[in-house]
Parts: structure tokens; C-alpha cells; sequence
């Protein structure tokens, strides 16, 4: 009957937000210290330097590298694996997973001498980023000591904001392209900043 009907569909409406709790909680389970997932994830560096160039998400400050990146990526692998407490370094808007100090269009002259500061420290020569999305493309910021900073978040995926596919090609001697799909394009094109009009999503939307 129609109440029948009614009641059924009562009844569901109670019974998905416990449904809902489930399925939140299988994920919690997965992906806390030592869930199958975190302990997958526990395998991937936080931060990795090959030659000159140091890969990370967000960015490193002096702090982050006082002890070698190894150690951060240390901390926070036996953290995933429950093997070890949560490291400090992982939490607030500083921390390497979520600082955006060196992607904003233009950094801060104390942040741009802390990349200096940073890059000198690991004998490296530019910081490949990504976190915070970049609205025509990727781009870099260089120090006044020649450093660079390569901001590589185009925001490409069509739930975020759907930029241009592109991505970072550093060749071994030294060389940068940005791959586009209309082409490669020198890297000098798009740094420094005074040469590219840079626009960060951040300052549209700062929920981002």
C-alpha cells in the first residue's frame, strides 16, 4: 500500500545516515596508523631529492631539513605504521604537506630567502611543488640567488577546477620543459614570474 510504501521509505531515509557511518568508519579504519591503506601509504616518501631537485608537496622549511629529509620520511612512515607517534612536523599550515609559503604568485621576500636557505642546505637548486593550484599552469618562482621554486598543481581533475594537463619535464642536463598538449615549452617561458601572468586559485576561492 501507500503507507506501506510511506513507511519503506521513512525507514530508508533513517537507516542512511547509519550507512553512511559505516562506510566513514571503514575508511577510518583503512587509512589510520597502521590500517591496510596507511601502511601502503607508509612506503611513499614524504619528500624525495633526485640530483639537484627536491620533490615535495607543499614545500620544506629550514626546520623541516635540519636532521635530512630521510628523517621526515622516517617519522612519518613509522607513524603510519603505528610503529611510532604522530610527527609534529605533519600538522598546521607549515607542514610539508600543506605549506604554501613558496606558491603563492609572488613569495614573500622571507620566504624566497628561506628557499634559498633550504636548497643550499640539501645542495639542490630548485623545489618541484604541488598543493596549490596554479590557474594558467604550471610556473616558477627564482630567487634573487637563482634558485627556483616549480609550482606544478594545475588544478587539472574536473572536480577541482579543470586546468590544463600539463606536467614538469627536468632533463639530465639540467634542462626544464613544461609538457602541454600543444607541446613542450621552455621553462624560461615560464619563469620567473615577471615574464607569465601568474594567478594562484588561493586568491579566488581561499577554501582551496
Amino acid at each position: 500500500s501507500a503507507l506501506r510504501g510511506l513507511g519503506g521509505g521513512i525507514a530508508s531515509l533513517v537507516t542512511l545516515p547509519l550507512r553512511i557511518a559505516r562506510r566513514k568508519r571503514a575508511r577510518t579504519d583503512a587509512f589510520r596508523p597502521g590500517g591496510p591503506f596507511a601502511v601502503r601509504l607508509a612506503a611513499m616518501p614524504v619528500c624525495v631529492q633526485i640530483g639537484d631537485t627536491v620533490l615535495v608537496h607543499g614545500g620544506l622549511l629550514e626546520s623541516h631539513v635540519a636532521e635530512g629529509l630521510e628523517d621526515l620520511n622516517r617519522q612519518t612512515s613509522a607513524w603510519l605504521q603505528d610503529r611510532g607517534p604522530r610527527p609534529a612536523f605533519l600538522s598546521g599550515p607549515a607542514s610539508p604537506l600543506w605549506m604554501r609559503d613558496y606558491s603563492q604568485p609572488s613569495p614573500t621576500p622571507e620566504a624566497s630567502d628561506e628557499l634559498d636557505r633550504v636548497l643550499r642546505l640539501l645542495g639542490a637548486r630548485r623545489m618541484v611543488v604541488g598543493h596549490t593550484p596554479q590557474l594558467k599552469g604550471i610556473n616558477a618562482h627564482v630567487t634573487g640567488d637563482g634558485m627556483e621554486v616549480w609550482r606544478c598543481d594545475t588544478g587539472m581533475s574536473s572536480s577541482m577546477m579543470g586546468g590544463p594537463p600539463e606536467c614538469l619535464e627536468i632533463l639530465g642536463d639540467g634542462r626544464v620543459h613544461v609538457l602541454t598538449c600543444t607541446g613542450a615549452v621552455p621553462g624560461t617561458v615560464r619563469s620567473p614570474e615577471s615574464q607569465w601572468d601568474v594567478v594562484s586559485v588561493c586568491d579566488i576561492d581561499a577554501a582551496i
